[in-house]
């Protein structure tokens, strides 16, 4: 299986040289509504069981309070991949079909997440499934509670190890209407800011971010050789000139890596 991400020439000059997938913390999403729909269906789930979490620990449920009230204690960063590689409206978000779309081998890209702390999750959009996916997650929580601790302030301690769970659960979960974009989300999670962090300009003032790299777990074993660290292909946007499948095969080269390079499919022109 391949998962892609969309960027743009100076994305993909940077994601090659650097052999990272930068992602951004969930408070700068282009759109804060994506996680607004999530956190809600969480925070419902949470809430339908909200008795039975006092009953077993009246402090578990004033930590949820006090969490849900300072929610900026938990930090989550956020990368967008998708399983289709060539598609118009990712074309038109991204320089108007002037950007690229990267194929990576989605083992060889989860061993790599999972070394560093990161999670690869199919987004959820059936309102059902979404449902059931906050309810698994609040099951968890109560599971944790239920272990108990020897510690006085056991079950404050096992809230704040299931929090960015929450968090990430609720930033798999989208609206039905986006469903085409076929996306999967790398996601970190921690109730404090993680190593490596760094910021980066963008046109809105700084974003913060951290960097997953996917040069961390070499795989022998893999289809590719291991120079491509794992991109299987580039596909090159439909309103790019010709001459660009030339200058990605040039950028590949001077990093010692050779893969398949692709021209979108869709007939487009930039508006």
């Amino acid at each position: 299986m391949i998962l892609y991400h969309y960027t743009s020439a100076a994305g993909l000059y940077g994601i090659v040289a650097s052999k990272s997938l930068w992602t951004s913390h969930y408070r700068f999403l282009n759109d804060t509504s994506e996680f607004r729909h999530g956190w809600d269906i969480v925070i419902a789930a949470i809430e339908r069981r909200s008795a039975e979490i006092g009953q077993i620990s009246s402090l578990a449920w004033e930590t949820i309070t006090l969490f849900r009230a300072h929610s900026e204690s938990v930090h989550a960063f956020v990368g967008s991949l998708t399983s289709n590689g060539d598609l118009l409206s990712q074309w038109r978000g991204y320089n108007h079909g002037q950007g690229f779309s990267i194929g990576f081998d989605a083992d060889w890209l989860v061993q790599n997440a999972a070394a560093q702390g990161f999670d690869i999750t199919p987004v959820i959009y059936d309102t059902a499934q979404q449902h059931a996916a906050a309810d698994a997650a609040v099951a968890l929580l109560i599971a944790l509670l239920l272990e108990g601790t020897d510690e006085p302030e056991g079950a404050r301690a096992q809230v704040k190890r299931w929090w960015p769970h929450a968090l990430k659960t609720a930033l798999v979960l989208k609206n039905e209407h986006f469903r085409e974009e076929c996306e999967s989300r790398l996601v970190w999670a921690d109730v404090s800011w993680p190593p490596g962090l760094k910021t980066r300009l963008s046109p809105a003032g700084l974003v913060p971010y951290r960097s997953c790299q996917f040069n961390e777990v070499i795989i022998h074993n893999s289809t590719s050789h291991p120079n491509n660290c794992g991109i299987e292909e580039i596909i090159v946007g439909p309103a790019l000139a010709p001459q660009q499948v030339w200058a990605v095969e040039a950028l590949l080269a001077t990093h010692h890596m050779r893969l398949a390079i692709k021209r979108s499919a869709i007939p487009y022109v930039a508006d």
